[in-house]
């Protein structure tokens, strides 16, 4: 999936593997084009590298055998205990200990308590995508699925999927094809409230204040919030719900009278020629499409389509193959 909400996505690997010395020469050209992609890429490079200088810098300190240099300190004070008052019965070491051993024991809870937070994402459950202009299908590991739309991000936990359906979206438009399992509902998170599948198709787009929910087959709840308290507002085919986040407000608007029926219905195709796939969208949207070259009516796609116009499936199949289109008269024309 491509990543290309490059701010937020950070080449850990590459980063690693350039600090072990490892790092291949197509990686490197990789790290640097991420580098100078953006300014806020550099400061995040840069504040890794320091952070892995410290540890460097920390593991030498570690070697230290603190007793002794502790001793040869201690052998400097005696030499001068003429000068100091005798009459102090507690040695300053027998002071220092339990502090040091309390500021270890502080530092490793710190650090144990950022491990247990970071579990999931440290052990690589966590798995973070972002939307592409393909939007191509990603299969969940109950066999959903879910499309993102250029610039969306999504989360989900791999290990916990199967007792706890939940895809977290962060930001953007996601179509969600679902898995109908007897009590164990699909949820998707949203930062406020939530959207709770009882075995359908819908969409959810974020937008700049509210929550838009597109029911195309079946029934989903839209919440007013979180917890036990939320109210869910039922929602069934061709019926669109709105959260409102300034007031936690829900409504919706009934579109089986105005909705445009000339879109994609869940049209799905798996290593299909180029050809073969338009063939099939002239059929269904009694179109003309033509594909100009034999090499690239050969080229096959793995594609899914759901609620989007004609005109936006020649733009999705345009920019996955990246090559041209234009309409006209005649219809529509894919060419290199």
């Amino acid at each position: 999936m491509e990543e290309n909400n490059i701010s937020r996505f950070i080449p850990y690997d590459l980063i690693q593997k350039e600090l072990d010395g490892t790092i291949s020469e197509r990686e490197g050209v990789l790290l640097e084009r991420w580098i100078s992609e953006d300014t806020e890429n550099h400061r995040l490079y840069d504040e890794i590298r320091t952070i892995s200088d410290d540890l460097i810098a920390l593991e030498h300190y570690k070697k230290v055998d603190t007793n002794i240099q502790w001793n040869k300190f201690k052998l400097k004070l005696d030499r001068a205990a003429n000068v100091q008052d005798q009459e102090i019965a507690i040695p300053i070491r027998t002071i220092w200990r339990p502090w040091t051993k309390f500021a270890a024991a502080a530092v490793l809870f710190i650090v144990g308590f950022a491990c247990y937070l970071n579990f999931d994402r440290w052990m690589g459950y966590e798995i973070r995508i972002y939307g592409s202009a393909a939007q191509q299908p990603i299969l969940l590991p109950d066999s959903s699925v879910m499309i993102l739309h250029a610039g969306a991000e999504a989360v989900f936990n791999k290990r916990t999927f199967s007792e706890a359906r939940i895809v977290a979206l962060k930001k953007g438009k996601a179509l969600f094809d679902v898995k109908h399992q007897i009590g164990n509902s699909f949820m998707v998170d949203l930062e406020n409230n939530y959207v709770r599948d009882i075995g359908t198709t819908f969409e959810v787009n974020l937008l700049a204040e509210d929550v838009e929910v597109l029911v195309k087959e079946g029934t989903v709840a839209l919440s007013s919030g979180k917890g036990d308290h939320a109210e869910e507002l039922v929602l069934q085919k061709n019926q669109k719900g709105l959260y409102k986040r300034q007031t936690a407000s829900l409504s919706k608007i009934d579109l089986s009278a105005e909705y445009d029926t000339d879109v994609a219905q869940k049209l799905s195709y798996s290593n299909v020629r180029l050809d073969s796939i338009c063939a099939d969208l002239e059929k269904h949207f009694r179109a003309n499409i033509t594909v100009v070259g034999d090499g690239l009516k050969a080229r096959k796609l793995s594609m899914y389509f759901d609620g989007q116009t004609l005109n936006e499936i020649v733009q999705i199949l345009s920019k996955t193959l990246n090559v041209k289109w234009k309409t006209g008269k005649k219809g529509y024309s894919i060419y290199e």
